[in-house]
């Protein structure tokens, strides 16, 4: 049976916090349907990059709102084996893996998923280095779930296959953001 619809970041954290139940985060995150105009108080917008947005996060959880301008994308990058879901909430994202040789010194994408307002995705580091680009011409915001906070992540520097570990930035985060 389905979950009732998700209205809120309060009744979404009040069922994270419940743990993924017996469909998992997917069904979690499927079952979210807050109105955009719910959530424009919490998001950021940057000019340079996309935003990072902390909406709730605790020894358990970590739960961001991503704000992509046109054409913005992420770093190439893993997260120390992590776990992630993410939903499309307005605009679209395409989502890329990669194959990287080190030796060789070359990265080819492996896998693309495009998702469009209202799809979810589940992502992990078995999946490899992955960028999120939005394509389109107008802003599109993502909600991003990863089990345990990402204190850093492994970025790829592709002009000479070197990987930097950096700690992501944060652009905003409500009262609810322990863990930062």
């Amino acid at each position: 049976m389905p979950l009732a619809k998700i209205e809120s970041i309060e009744q979404l954290t009040k069922n994270l916090n419940l743990g993924p139940g017996y469909g998992g985060y997917i069904e979690l995150f499927k079952a979210v349907d807050i109105p955009i105009s719910e959530l424009t108080e919490f998001i950021k917008w940057n000019d340079q990059h996309y935003s990072r947005n902390c909406l709730s996060s605790c020894d358990d959880y970590e739960l961001l709102l991503m704000g992509w301008q046109e054409k913005q994308h992420s770093a190439i990058h893993s997260y120390s084996n992590q776990e992630s879901w993410v939903k499309v909430l307005e605009g679209e994202i395409l989502i890329e893996t990669f194959e990287v040789d080190f030796d060789a010194e070359s990265i080819e994408v492996k896998d693309t998923i495009l998702l469009k307002k209202g799809e979810s995705a589940y992502l992990n580091d078995d999946m490899g280095f992955h960028q999120i680009t939005n394509k389109l011409n107008e802003k599109s915001i993502s909600l991003h779930l990863h089990i345990e906070a990402i204190a850093e992540w492994e970025v790829l520097n592709q002009k000479d296959f070197t990987l930097s570990k950096e700690r992501p930035t944060l652009h905003s985060k409500t009262e609810d953001c322990s863990n930062y």
